[in-house]
């Protein structure tokens, strides 16, 4: 696999959302829901919903990430939902990170040489 392909690596995005509390809510509501399945022979669910968008002319994105979640009780059932936000940086192939995989932007994402206006002459 080159490197202008590698995927974001899953578990450290998830775990770098909101500096690891997200990954935290996620354990917690999973095992909220699981337990309501359990306890009340319900159904539950979970979701995670992600929007991305530019910062603007920069190599990052600020990544909404939203958790929701309803777990079964006796008599019905509660739900709960939180939303908050991250910056990740876009490295080559596109690939996230909380911090850049470089530390000056000499290539694009594509990796190809970075022009810069002051390099004119």
């Amino acid at each position: 696999m080159s490197s202008q392909n590698r995927g974001t690596d899953l578990p450290q995005f998830i775990n770098d959302l909101d500096g690891g509390v997200f990954a935290e809510k996620v354990s917690r509501a999973l095992s909220d829901v699981a337990a309501g399945v359990i306890d009340h022979d319900g159904k539950g669910e979970l979701n995670i919903k992600l929007k991305l968008e530019r910062i603007g002319n920069s190599y990052r994105v600020g990544v909404k990430h939203a958790l929701t979640y309803k777990v079964p009780e006796a008599n019905g059932s509660y739900s709960q939902e939180n939303t908050t936000e991250s910056v990740m940086h876009v490295n080559t192939g596109g690939r996230m990170s909380m911090f850049p995989e470089n530390q000056s932007q000499l290539f694009t994402r594509k990796g190809e040489p970075q022009s810069h206006d002051d390099d004119k002459e």
